[in-house]
């Protein structure tokens, strides 16, 4: 076994420790897309549960009360989908700022729709539901050109 000099070892701790804080920044650039995507898809699926609900009740399927409910849960995992893709450090900011602004726009109206349910304004209910409409599709446009291949 060859003698190793203490220039040789400090060197070694020198290379893994680059290795180490190189496999941090990669990992934390993959898990801050992940969470991104992630939380994209949470506020998508909350969407799709609110205008079932809403739909529901406006056939009169799904009681006020449960409505209500359901929305107000939904405003928060949205609220928290939200905050979370704002905090991720990403190096696609204007990106992540369409997403973040669809799932602020979904926010709003499921609190609208929840306004409404309580005032009990069908209308405004009906105003809110196309809003969600709206802001899903801003949600899925926002979504697919964060994630389209880069050149």
């Amino acid at each position: 076994m060859a003698h190793q000099t203490p220039d040789l070892i400090a060197r070694r701790r020198h290379l893994r420790l680059d290795c180490l804080c190189l496999l941090l920044l990669i990992l934390s650039a993959c898990s801050s897309s992940d969470q991104v995507e992630q939380q994209s898809r949470t506020a998508a699926s909350a969407s799709q549960t609110v205008m079932m609900t809403l739909d529901a009740w406006a056939a009169g399927a799904a009681p006020t009360t449960y409505t209500v409910d359901t929305l107000q849960s939904i405003g928060k995992t949205l609220a928290d989908a939200g905050a979370q893709i704002r905090s991720a450090q990403t190096s696609e900011p204007a990106e992540q700022a369409s997403l973040t602004k669809a799932v602020y726009d979904l926010s709003v109206a499921v609190a609208l729709a929840e306004a409404g349910l309580q005032a009990g304004d069908r209308p405004e209910v009906q105003d809110a539901q196309q809003d969600l409409r709206l802001a899903s599709r801003s949600l899925a446009t926002a979504y697919a050109k964060y994630f389209a291949p880069k050149p």
